[in-house]
């Protein structure tokens, strides 16, 4: 299989997240005029409806039914609900929307992580060399990076933050369009797993797993957090542009790119429980340092942990689950880490950001989320002990 229409799909979904994921409540809250608890629970209701097409798409691709079939759904869908709330006003009708771009897309990233697996795991039983999963991954960093370019412009002057929705309909057409250049990747491996997604919660639910899953789900929770509101912050207590804010969390992500591409290098020296740990500590410190410090200084010299960050909660442990998955069950693990950790995570973070936001601010937004990710750092660093590939099945 030809690697280059995957990599190009992940930088296209990547693109398409990086769009509105930095800005989603100054959307919210400038260009539909949404209160701090308006926010939190159109936020936190679009989670709600996420609790299941991620187990669903990836089971059924466990069932090898055609992963470019699924994502195409996916896209056409996420590109009408993206347009739709463009021109929506009603509150109800808004939250609604969102909904349905969140139970759309959120399904992309998993399938697209097992997509990856499968295509790896094929080539190991043929005996032949592949790249690791950072390797792809990093284009997804590339792609997160490259609607900063294009908001730059189209956020300029007093136009409408919600032009950003244009931006990610854009990277979701594109994405659409790229998945007939896909290769059909179902899975070779044989497998008497008749319950995937069953098979797959057994693992992340046991003793030896739990750890992980409650450190990660803290530093999520986190993430869900401060990371809707990181925009607000910066445009309440900064000062920055709606155009400029974008560009300054792509400096993280490019950054990030760094890290990504070195992690082979340093999982020579460092075992996945320290780099996460080490990434959890880092996000809590950065996060303290500009709640303490609100200046455009250090929001942009923090960036230098951001790398840290992402290799902790979305490259090492989408990398460790694959390790743990066994055959048959590769997409569906990805789908129950979603619904288990992911999804929960953004319920709870966003409801938490938002009645924050509401009694005191977007400052004590950040702080709590430090204080989350330093339990989730503690989490990880004392309890939990990783397995290796052979004795993880």
């Amino acid at each position: 299989m030809n690697l280059y229409p995957i990599k190009v799909q992940f930088f296209l979904s990547y693109g398409a997240l990086g769009s509105i994921g930095p800005l989603m409540a100054l959307i919210l809250k400038e260009s539909k005029d949404f209160s701090p608890r308006q926010i939190a629970l159109t936020l936190s209701l679009s989670s709600l409806g996420m609790l299941f097409t991620p187990a669903f798409m990836t089971y059924l691709a466990d069932k090898s039914v055609d992963t470019r079939k699924i994502l195409r759904w996916s896209f056409a869908v996420t590109t009408f609900s993206l347009i739709s709330l463009y021109y929506l006003i009603n509150p109800i009708q808004i939250t609604l929307a969102w909904t349905l771009y969140s139970v759309a897309f959120v399904p992309v990233l998993p399938l697209l992580d097992g997509y990856f697996f499968n295509y790896k795991r094929s080539m190991e039983l043929k005996g032949y060399p592949c790249v690791e999963y950072n390797k792809i991954r990093i284009w997804g960093s590339i792609g997160f990076i490259a609607p900063s370019c294009i908001l730059f412009f189209i956020l300029s002057g007093n136009k409408s933050i919600a032009n950003s929705l244009w931006c990610a309909v854009l990277f979701c057409f594109l994405s659409y369009v790229f998945t007939f250049f896909m290769d059909n990747n179902s899975s070779q491996e044989k497998s008497s797993t008749k319950k995937p997604t069953r098979e797959s919660f057994k693992v992340l639910l046991s003793p030896s797993m739990i750890p992980f899953c409650i450190g990660i789900f803290l530093a999520y929770t986190a993430a869900n957090c401060y990371f809707p509101y990181l925009s607000v912050f910066f445009k309440e207590h900064i000062g920055i542009k709606n155009n400029l804010i974008t560009v300054i969390t792509s400096v993280g992500v490019a950054i990030e790119i760094i890290y990504i591409s070195n992690l082979n290098f340093i999982r020579k020296f460092i075992s996945i429980r320290a780099i996460t740990a080490i990434g959890l500590g880092s996000m809590a410190i950065r996060l303290a340092l500009l709640a303490t410090f609100p200046e455009l200084e250090v929001a942009i010299i923090i960036q230098i942990f951001h790398g840290l960050e992402i290799l902790s909660m979305f490259v090492l442990p989408i990398m460790y689950l694959d390790q743990v998955a066994g055959p048959g069950f590769r997409n569906s693990i990805q789908g129950a880490f979603t619904i288990l950790i992911t999804v929960p995570s953004r319920l709870v973070g966003f409801l938490l950001a938002g009645e924050i936001a509401r009694a005191m601010g977007s400052k004590e937004v950040l702080y709590v989320s430090s204080i989350l990710c330093a339990m989730g750092m503690i989490a990880i660093s004392v309890f939990f002990k990783e397995k290796t590939r052979s004795s993880s099945h």
